[in-house]
């Protein structure tokens, strides 16, 4: 089959060559709209370039990208600020900007963002950009796929191993003397949100826990979680110990215990995936599942540093441990008993 050509791309398109040209190559001199409808085309063709190659240019800017779904999450929050400091460290200037949750606003964003001429890109995808993802090879420049990643990935990709976590925080709980725990996730269609799940389930296998845990799937918003919590703890048999798959979740699922008057840990116990500042200023401070958030900066500023350089990557999918932290809301429901 014949390879798809610059040709192809400006026929199909409606533009001229040299607008591809520019499309192609970042510069910001074509407007948003011709632009889109370039990435478009070439995506459709399924029109590629080396963008090891590419990154040999001699015009490099010195500025990495960084971009986010949003600032609101503090896992994404803490991963701009390092990023930020370790390029301030290597001398490097990092510029960034949120995509959102909508795939056009995503596209958009980013094509805005390459457009500014930088060296490389270290992008966490929103969920709705996940099918469009190999795309971003038109635009020649290096990318690192962060946090979100899927089973297979079309660029080099650094995450925690979210089925480990999974693991981690049941076994935890289960070894504190929980056997009634539900597990608060969210829709299965997301790999790593899965990959979560999955391992929790694992471990209710591991402790023989199947006819008494529970898992649901939640939305992406607080207030959606909230009340869906709501929902779930207002019936009979409250779970013993609630295992919340993200910080979303965990501002969702504390408002709604909140909401009812439930205490933590006396009437339930809660571990989160991923530490935020909040949750150690609760009383008693919440157990985490941690990702590695420094080693996942430090990770994916190292490869991008390659890729800008020309140079081939040993390991091109990172997955690091989490870490498990102990505090107060997990103490077991035995010890609830006692405090009561």
């Amino acid at each position: 089959m014949k390879e798809p050509t610059v040709n192809d791309i400006a026929r199909l398109a409606g533009v001229s060559l040299g607008t591809v040209s520019n499309v192609l190559n970042g510069r910001n001199s074509v407007k948003e709209k011709l632009a889109l409808r370039v990435v478009e085309a070439a995506a459709k063709l399924g029109y590629r370039r080396n963008s090891n190659a590419a990154s040999l240019r001699s015009n490099q800017t010195g500025m990495v990208a960084v971009a986010v779904p949003n600032i609101e999450n503090a896992f994404f929050a803490e991963f701009v600020s390092l990023i930020e400091h370790i390029g301030v460290t290597d001398s490097e200037g990092v510029m960034f900007l949120t995509t959102g949750e909508e795939q056009q606003r995503a596209q958009r964003q980013i094509h805005n963002l390459i457009s500014q001429r930088v060296d490389g890109l270290i992008l966490i995808p929103s969920f709705d950009l996940q099918p469009t993802i190999p795309a971003l090879e038109t635009y020649s420049v290096p990318v690192v796929l962060v946090d979100r990643v899927e089973s297979k990935n079309p660029f080099p990709s650094v995450a925690v191993d979210n089925r480990r976590a999974g693991h981690l925080g049941g076994m935890h709980l289960f070894s504190s003397g929980y056997k009634r725990v539900s597990f608060f996730g969210h829709r299965h269609e997301h790999w790593i949100l899965n990959e979560r799940r999955e391992g929790f389930m694992e471990a209710v296998r591991d402790a023989h826990a199947t006819s008494s845990c529970q898992s649901y799937e939640f939305g992406l918003t607080p207030e959606t979680i909230k009340d869906e919590s709501l929902r779930i703890l207002e019936r009979e048999p409250l779970p013993e110990a609630i295992f919340a798959a993200s910080n979303l979740v965990a501002k969702g699922v504390i408002s709604a215990l909140q909401t009812l008057g439930l205490r933590i840990p006396e009437d339930i116990g809660l571990l989160v995936m991923d530490d935020f500042e909040a949750l150690t200023l609760l009383t008693p401070g919440i157990s985490v599942v941690a990702q590695p958030s420094e080693a996942i900066a430090r990770n994916s500023w190292t490869m991008l540093r390659r890729l800008i350089a020309g140079e081939t990557l040993e390991t091109r999918h990172v997955r690091l441990d989490p870490k498990l932290i102990v505090r107060g809301s997990t103490t077991g429901p035995q010890r609830r008993r006692i405090g009561t």
